[in-house]
């Protein structure tokens, strides 16, 4: 999702496979803000490549074999 996301962005940049090109898939991907993801809300920044804040953790139990989430 993220690749789908900053490639199209990089290309603006340069040619794959060029110096550019990495760094405009860089900074697109660092420039990132927003986007939904499988894991949670990706907000990626050049000192967060994981992009993930406290809404993606979250907390279950277990209980008759559901996952039961736990607010915290």
């Amino acid at each position: 999702m993220l690749l789908n996301h900053a490639v199209p962005i990089a290309l603006k940049g340069g040619a794959p496979g060029t110096p550019e090109f990495r760094r405009a898939l860089r900074d697109a991907l660092e420039a990132t803000r927003g986007l939904p993801d499988t894991n949670g809300v990706v907000n990626m920044s050049a000192t967060d490549h994981l992009g993930l804040d406290q809404r993606a953790r979250v907390m279950v139990e277990i209980n008759n074999g559901k996952w039961v989430y736990q607010p915290r």
